[in-house]
């Protein structure tokens, strides 16, 4: 393959070698080599601008390239999309606790891990220290949980799921979850509901806003009473959703809240209006966070067994560390329960 052939954004037909990305950017094979190992002798500059034309031109790092272990490190490296919600921060405290009791101990990577670059700046922690990956915040089309799966790293997903990859998983039927949040709206007497999700590229938010309006179609619910809005699963996003549904005479009188926190930024939004909650608007979450319970918000919320999801999955990556693919991957689905509190009410 002559790399003069491969114009940027164009997907090579052929194995893209490190020479090929030496010769685009005019360096020596071995410093694109150090630069995709992270070594220190290489500037921040040559190593992203390396990184930028490796992952543009589809260059693969081999399997066989991957680095073997003498000696288990018993670390274990777990990815998060950010700590801003007390979910997340729940769960690595219990998933601390559950891997020391195997003997391990965690690192965390705060990064979406959506960029094929992400993977090679991490290459030198991953294949020179980890023993295996827990993904708590993966997205739908992240390269990197694939491409960790090929490399034969040991791999579990937990929270969200990614379609067409086979790796443990450990999750809720968030298709359900969506379901008995908008049946329990329901049967409240509500029928103009707002559904305030996630990212759409999560599967979390994908499957509980698709839960939610299959179950209203087939209770007969018209599909143009129904406010579906994508977000982030922040309370300023939850804030700025809410204001744009609460605006007018014919405004949702209930809301689903993709999470705890988007569901905060609700009530605010409902304060700031002057709308009564739960007399004129009930509000409905996900996680079943601390702060949903305390008499000063009194969330309604869909409670996840977090430490429950935690040991479940520290449990599966020790089981893969010591199975690798000899055994095939599992699926943890883990229950749900409708914590009721004083944000929901009967319709007006």
């Amino acid at each position: 393959m002559q790399p003069e052939n491969i114009k940027r954004g164009d997907k090579p037909t052929n194995k893209v070698t490190l020479d090929a990305v030496a010769q685009r950017l005019g360096v020596s094979v071995s410093t694109v080599s150090r630069a995709l190992a992270g070594h220190p002798a290489i500037s921040m500059q040559t190593r992203d601008a390396v990184m930028a034309v490796a992952a543009d031109m589809g260059y693969r790092v081999p399997t066989e390239g991957r680095r073997a272990k003498k000696t288990s490190t018993k670390l274990i490296g777990v990815v998060v999309g950010a700590l801003h919600n007390r979910f997340m921060t729940l769960f690595l405290t219990h998933l601390h606790d559950a891997l020391q009791e195997y003997g391990y101990q965690i690192t965390l990577m705060i990064d979406s891990m959506n960029d094929a670059r992400n993977l090679l700046a991490f290459r030198p922690l991953i294949d020179g220290y980890l023993d295996g990956l827990i993904f708590a915040t993966a997205t739908l089309d992240s390269p990197v949980v694939a491409e960790m799966q090929a490399r034969g790293v040991p791999l579990v997903l937990v929270v969200r799921s990614v379609d067409r990859v086979r790796t443990d998983i450990v999750e809720i039927d968030n298709i359900h979850a969506g379901a008995v949040a908008v049946e329990h709206l329901f049967q409240l007497g509500h029928r103009r509901i707002g559904l305030l999700m996630g990212p759409q590229n999560t599967s979390t938010s994908r499957d509980r806003a698709q839960g939610a309006l299959r179950w209203l179609a087939d209770a007969g619910v018209d599909a143009n009473r129904i406010a579906l809005v994508w977000g982030d699963y922040t309370s300023e996003s939850g804030y700025s959703s809410a204001m744009g549904i609460l605006d007018g005479p014919d405004r949702v009188t209930a809301i689903v809240a993709g999470n705890d926190t988007i569901a905060l930024g609700v009530l605010e939004a409902a304060k700031r209006q002057g709308i009564e909650v739960p007399g004129q608007l009930s509000i409905i979450g996900f996680d079943d966070m601390p702060l949903a319970g305390s008499p000063l918000v009194g969330l309604t919320s869909i409670q996840q067994p977090v430490e429950a999801m935690a040991r479940t999955a520290a449990r599966r990556m020790i089981e893969r560390i010591g199975a690798g693919a000899l055994t095939p991957p599992v699926h943890d689905i883990l229950p749900i329960k409708l914590v009721r509190r004083e944000s929901t009410g009967p319709a007006a």
